[in-house]
């Protein structure tokens, strides 16, 4: 004779089981999403930045003779580009302090027509607490060439 075997509140535990892990799950891309749009945030800055400091044409350098001749990438000045770098960043700061805990300072190389923006900060982690991790360290680096270039020959 079979006999009917009791099976309640087993459900309830796998119940509780999925709905864990779901939370688990929604828990990690909300971070993860987070750390990323912190990220596309600092690059963008970074490209604006680059942008910017790349049309900081070397007006002395052009006019003393020194632009490289016919076709040649103008020079940058570099103290002007390096203030643009700033300025750009300084626009962006209040943006980037809602997705960052703390923000490296800009760094600004100009080279041959070129200029290099590298930014840098520690992103908040929004539920980063609960696993121990309340910040992830990103870096971005942005690249930008003088669209000018000497004219006609």
């Amino acid at each position: 004779m079979l006999t009917r075997r009791d099976d309640g509140g087993q459900i309830t535990l796998l119940l509780i089981g999925y709905a864990a892990v779901a939370l688990v799950l929604i828990v990690v891309g909300v971070d993860v999403s987070a750390v990323f749009l912190a990220r596309r945030a600092l690059a963008s800055t970074a490209d604006a930045a680059a942008l910017g400091a790349a049309q900081a044409v070397d007006r002395t350098a052009i006019y003393a003779g020194a632009a490289g001749g016919c076709g040649a990438v103008l020079p940058i000045d570099a103290d002007v580009a390096r203030r643009r770098v700033l300025v750009a960043v300084a626009d962006d700061e209040a943006d980037l302090r809602r997705a960052f805990r703390e923000l490296d300072p800009a760094g600004v190389q100009v080279d041959a027509g070129t200029v290099t923006v590298h930014l840098s900060g520690a992103a908040k982690v929004p539920f980063g607490g609960l696993f121990g991790v309340r910040s992830m360290r990103v870096d971005v680096t942005a690249h930008a060439r003088s669209p000018l270039s000497a004219a006609g020959c």
